[in-house]
């Protein structure tokens, strides 16, 4: 967390030390599919699990062609889980639903064509606000759903990401493809259990 915390500052400082005149600010609004799944832990067998997300926000975008970017996503994480019940074997879905507000610096290359490629990388802090695990036996179409009271109020990721920027008159179609590691425990009991999330996004900017 130590350094989490320092590259966080790090990312904040190069936001302080841009020009604001500088940066030219825009707002965008994104869709995603996303799948999300588990690692670490004894959660080995994990499969993903697939739902919609989205959100907006706003970048500031630089001539050099760097750029910050912040916003808020809704966003659902967790992961398919088997196992057994008195000797009956059962499918887990874990369902944890975020607020997730990211802080990510991107590079968008200079191109002479419609397409701007971008990278953007940062840490992304999420908050739960719904947490549930359904249980079904394998099979079989009868499940039961319960509140999952041993999930953490925050988890911390990094994200990595390429997009692909077409301009489209005066607006800005985007596409993409992030990923969000997970950095911190997203159970509140040992052993570490880490989200691993990835999403196709595509929106527009304005």
């Amino acid at each position: 967390m130590k350094r989490s915390a320092v590259l966080v500052a790090l990312m904040l400082w190069f936001v302080a030390d841009s020009t604001p005149a500088l940066a030219q600010i825009k707002a965008f609004l994104h869709v995603a599919v996303t799948g999300s799944t588990f690692r670490g832990g004894s959660l080995e067998d994990a499969s993903p699990i697939y739902r919609f997300g989205g959100g907006g926000g706003l970048r500031y975008v630089y001539p050099s062609g760097m750029e910050f970017e912040t916003g808020v996503d809704y966003v659902v994480k967790g992961g398919e889980l088997r196992g057994t019940l008195e000797d009956i074997p059962i499918v887990g879905i874990s369902e944890i639903t975020y607020v997730s507000l990211p802080m990510l610096v991107g590079y968008r290359l200079q191109t002479s064509g419609r397409v701007q490629p971008r990278v953007v990388f940062g840490p992304s802090m999420s908050f739960k606000t719904d947490a549930r695990i359904t249980y079904r036996a394998v099979g079989g179409d009868i499940e039961q759903s319960n509140t999952d009271d041993g999930i953490q109020k925050r988890d911390l990721g990094w994200v990595f990401g390429v997009d692909a920027n077409t301009r489209l008159g005066s607006e800005t179609l985007t596409t993409g493809l992030r990923i969000t590691l997970g950095n911190s425990n997203a159970r509140t009991a040992d052993p570490e259990v880490l989200h691993t999330t990835f999403g196709f996004y595509t929106g527009i900017v304005f």
